[in-house]
């Protein structure tokens, strides 16, 4: 791969990255009294009441929420699958970020254990150690 396509895919990468955190989605409730707006994660950032729905019971009013938050999550997700369904051909062709940098996360196996060195344990007499250098 040479220099040239590298930059196009990093650009393309940034470009998705975007693209991922403007995504929103909207849903409302059946009978059409609460909407719940959430973002690319599915967590809630707005919730709309229309003031018929303080009139009813409130296990009514919490089902109704949940449903439209439920179905704006599943938009949310979906929007996000068909956004980054087009790079994870770019994704296939990068290199390793383990080639790269020895310890780094794997682009292609994300749940895959990062092998980190452990830290050298203190032994009680290290700190007398530089006192008799």
């Amino acid at each position: 791969m040479d220099h040239w396509q590298y930059d196009m895919q990093r650009a393309q990468l940034a470009d998705v990255r975007d693209e991922l955190s403007a995504i929103s989605a909207t849903a409302g409730s059946r009978d059409g009294l609460v909407e719940v707006t959430v973002d690319q994660s599915g967590i809630v950032t707005e919730v709309r009441l229309d003031s018929r729905a303080l009139r009813g019971a409130a296990a009514d009013l919490g089902r109704a929420v949940t449903e439209a938050a439920r179905e704006a999550a599943r938009l949310a997700h979906q929007k996000v699958s068909e956004t980054i369904g087009p790079i994870e051909d770019i994704v296939g062709r990068m290199p390793e970020p383990e080639d790269l940098l020895p310890g780094a996360p794997s682009l292609r196996e994300p749940d895959a254990e990062v092998v980190q060195e452990p830290a050298p344990v203190p032994h009680e007499d290290d700190e007398y150690d530089d006192y008799y250098d």
